[in-house]
């Protein structure tokens, strides 16, 4: 049987098998607009984060030039980066622009750019809770006209993602030279791509020279594939990736991989001030995140520096950190504490714990240590006997080292009477 007929019917079977089972699964609208300008419809492909029907808050746009190409990809990146607080949660707009030639974007530079501006922004302001901030994105041809519309008209977008931006030329570094609105260029290119680069490094070594100090701007060289026939090809997945986290490189929540880092950043000051400004750009708490919290206890213990793990933990006690950490996170800041001869701090970890997981032998156990630590064998053989009796009633993996903590105080306790 023919490979690609097999799998056909395998794919037929399965769906029919499981048909009850599935549905439609999209992912944001098609909206069809007249363009005046362009005497045409257009369609656009809009997705809205999932917050969206549940507030009132206005969001910021991320725009597509090529958006049939694109809008799957910068949908799910937003996503996931708004999931793990790298970036805010923003509306997608994936603008149809397949112009035939491509080199259209600078034949009707002019109708696509009055297009842009006087139609699809408008359109989804109106349409949409958007707040003042967008981003635009294009690729090869669309990314050059992307750098022209920055040069031209600095304030329709708050930044410029180019990917492999192809014609790039001399008039371009001049408009950009008396450019005065502040704004954030990223321009991404393949290894491969001779014929864009040689026009992007001419734009880089302007830039290097002496940038418009309104622009903050960013190059990135991508290696995305080892075939070097696709680099061209797929440039705007790296584009999109890098570019938005680079323009959001004050939100996401911050993560030190050594305390020398954190040390050198300016420690707790520097925390403090990072979340206090943070809140105040993008309107959120001036809190640290639950999330953030964690990293930062977890420096500590993976550096095993007790002084900064003890204070960020008496820090986030008080707000309520411990109720949101799991078992295992909760136990091992425990066990820290009692490993530094802090039983005080490790009882109140415990006592925590075994409020929030009742049910669990290990927390109640871990208490017997913290009485064990302290010369307080009573208490200590007491916790460890209930530890066992909820490990015997949940079969709890942990069982026999419940056990042997027991025994071996009991034995402790018989070599001195």
């Amino acid at each position: 049987m023919p490979k690609f007929i097999f799998l056909y019917l395998l794919s037929f079977s399965i769906f029919s098998a499981t048909g009850q089972n599935v549905s439609d699964h999209v992912i944001g609208k098609k909206v069809l607009i007249q363009s005046e300008e362009l005497k045409q419809e257009r369609e656009l492909l809009i997705y809205l984060p999932e917050s969206y029907n549940e507030t009132e808050k206005k969001y910021p746009v991320l725009y597509l030039l090529d958006g049939q190409r694109w809008f799957l990809q910068a949908a799910s990146y937003q996503r996931l980066f708004a999931e793990y607080e790298y970036m805010p949660e923003c509306i997608v707009v994936g603008i149809k622009t397949d112009d035939s030639p491509r080199y259209g974007f600078f034949a009707n530079s002019e109708r696509l750019l009055n297009f842009l501006e006087q139609e699809v922004l408008s359109y989804v302001d109106d349409n949409f809770r958007t707040s003042n901030e967008r981003i635009l994105f294009g690729w090869q041809f669309a990314g050059a006209f992307n750098i022209n519309v920055l040069a031209n008209n600095p304030q329709l977008f708050n930044a410029y993602l180019a990917a492999s931006p192809i014609p790039l030329n001399q008039q371009v570094h001049e408009r950009l030279q008396s450019l005065a609105t502040s704004t954030f260029l990223f321009i991404g290119t393949s290894e491969n791509e001779d014929q864009v680069n040689a026009g992007v490094e001419g734009l880089v070594d302007f830039l290097e020279k002496g940038p418009p100090q309104s622009l903050r701007w960013e190059h990135k060289s991508l290696e995305i594939e080892p075939i070097s026939s696709f680099g061209h090809r797929t440039s705007p997945l790296g584009v999109l990736y890098h570019g938005l986290r680079s323009y959001y490189n004050d939100y996401p929540l911050l993560e030190f991989d050594r305390l020398e880092d954190f040390t050198n950043a300016g420690g707790v000051d520097y925390v403090k001030k990072y979340y206090e400004d943070r809140g105040e750009k993008y309107g959120i708490s001036k809190d640290i995140p639950q999330e953030g919290m964690f990293f930062l206890v977890r420096m500590g213990l993976d550096a095993n520096h007790f002084p900064t793990f003890q204070q960020f933990m008496s820090d986030f006690i008080e707000k309520d950190f411990l109720e949101n950490v799991n078992l295992g996170w909760g136990t091992r800041y425990a066990e820290f504490y009692l490993s530094n001869n802090d039983p005080d701090g490790a009882e109140r970890v415990y006592e925590i714990l075994t409020r929030r997981f009742p049910e669990s032998a290990r927390p109640v156990n871990g208490l017997g240590d913290v009485h064990a630590n302290r010369g307080d064998k009573r208490k200590a053989e007491r916790y460890y006997k209930n530890a066992i009796e909820l490990g015997e009633r949940n079969s709890d993996r942990r069982l026999q080292s419940y056990k042997k903590d027991l025994e071996e105080l009991q034995a402790e306790n018989s070599e001195k009477n």
